[in-house]
């Protein structure tokens, strides 16, 4: 069936100039990235709601891609939001006592097992039924590592007709089992001996993708060169932080070993799921790509 979709008239040029004004972008990748974003657009259907997954490793590009989306969609005048995994990491006290009761490694957010996941169904179940005007949308304090106080939360001032929900691993599906019971890095090898928050790990993982699987209209990825990208862009972040969060290439390296599982086989598997892959290098520059290519 034939379907309305977003016209892409003059949208490069908007993107180009948005970019301009909200990243740090070279003009040769704005301009890149423009296009990139005049295509993705022209698959966005009108006459219906939608909901798009971002996913990619930390770092990669996911919210300058979903910001810019919605603002051009907010210009077509298609009422639009974005929403990220990041906003719904659980508060502070409540993965303290995930660390005391189930383990340590539970403390620091990121992983599927960190997040407010029935919070969030909730919110893309309410823009989806069309009941989310005077929605709250929690906001999370990275800086204090803890959820900002709900008079700094957003508000949802429209029912949106597109959402685009950008997070590391949405989209995804877990691992084999089997493929637990070895070890990515040193930090599994010495804090997870027994296995056990690679377990738990999995069995929230599997949660996680079974609730938007169904909640999903299209997953886009984009793919990364290699590991040590994370990690420099990581630590560029940090470097360009007043006050670093992490004080050091190892703090960092040591940070994201929680993420390197699910980034090593969401770049392994993604031709097998997503519906769009992009490809970033090292300098940031994203284009629209095939799904011939196999993982680092």
């Amino acid at each position: 069936m034939s379907r309305d979709r977003v016209q892409v008239s003059g949208i490069e040029a908007a993107a180009n100039s948005w970019l301009a004004g909200h990243t740090n972008l070279t003009t040769e990748n704005r301009l890149s990235l423009a296009a990139t974003v005049s295509r993705l657009l022209g698959r966005i259907e009108t006459d219906r709601k939608m909901a798009i997954g971002i996913a990619g490793a930390p770092g990669s590009g996911k919210s300058t891609l979903a910001r810019c989306l919605v603002s051009l969609l907010d210009r077509a005048g298609l009422p639009a939001c974005h929403l990220s995994l990041d906003d719904y990491y659980l508060p502070r006290a409540r993965r303290e006592w995930l660390a005391r009761t189930h383990h340590p490694l539970l403390l620091q957010r990121g992983v599927p097992g960190t997040h407010e996941l029935d919070r969030l169904m909730e919110d893309l179940d309410r823009i989806r039924n069309g009941s989310a005007m005077g929605m709250n949308i929690p906001v999370f304090d990275k800086s204090a590592d803890d959820r900002a106080p709900s008079r700094q939360w957003r508000t949802l001032e429209h029912d949106p007709l597109v959402t685009v929900l950008e997070g590391w691993c949405v989209g995804g599906p877990p691992q084999e089992r089997s493929e637990l019971t070895n070890e990515v890095n040193e930090l599994e090898r010495i804090e997870d001996k027994n296995g056990y928050w690679r377990r738990r790990l999995h069995y929230c993982w599997t949660d996680y993708h079974l609730a938007l699987a169904s909640r999903l209209d299209e997953v886009w990825y984009i793919r990364i060169p290699d590991w040590n990208c994370v990690l420099d862009w990581r630590w560029q972040q940090e470097c360009e932080l007043p006050v670093k969060n992490l004080k050091d290439r190892t703090e960092v390296s040591d940070f994201l070993a929680r993420f390197e599982r699910i980034v090593r086989h969401m770049q392994e598997t993604h031709p097998d799921w997503a519906d769009v892959i992009l490809s970033t290098d090292r300098d940031h520059h994203i284009e629209l790509t095939g799904k011939s290519e196999r993982p680092f």
